[in-house]
């Protein structure tokens, strides 16, 4: 078994920094519920993940993550997170600027097994607005 760290930090660089949606379908359960990203309501499952990674990557490029610890009990865990990237399309309703954001993340997942079955987040999403000239 894969330790949760391992998966975590995985599925950050093997999908969300590349965008390769099809990665989803092994990293989390066929009713994944992800209760904190856009777009919403997605449907259950790996299309959920897959539409989350597609509206980041539709907004943002050069997307980097920085998972800065892993804290990981039972079939929990918990990590903090720094999302770096560049606004080149629509984000939030707001019209791109070009322009590069850090945003810091929490987050917490359930696993079965090896597969990610829930996720909760808490991001500074006023922050990277504020960052990107959208908001004073």
């Amino acid at each position: 078994m894969t330790s949760h760290e391992e998966i975590i930090r995985g599925v950050y660089r093997e999908l969300f920094e590349t965008g390769d949606t099809d990665l989803a379908d092994r990293l989390v359960t066929t009713d994944f519920v992800d209760h904190a990203a856009p777009p919403s309501p997605a449907p259950p499952g790996p299309d959920n993940l897959k539409a989350v990674v597609a509206f980041l990557h539709s907004a943002l490029g050069d997307i980097r993550y920085e998972v800065h610890e892993v804290l990981s009990s039972g079939d929990r865990a918990a990590y903090r997170a720094t999302l770096t990237a560049t606004q080149h399309g629509p984000l939030f309703g707001h019209p791109p600027t070009g322009g590069r954001f850090s945003m810091q993340q929490i987050h917490m997942v359930r696993f079965d097994g090896d597969l990610i079955a829930e996720h909760w987040a808490c991001r500074d999403d006023l922050g990277a607005l504020r960052q990107l000239g959208h908001l004073s």
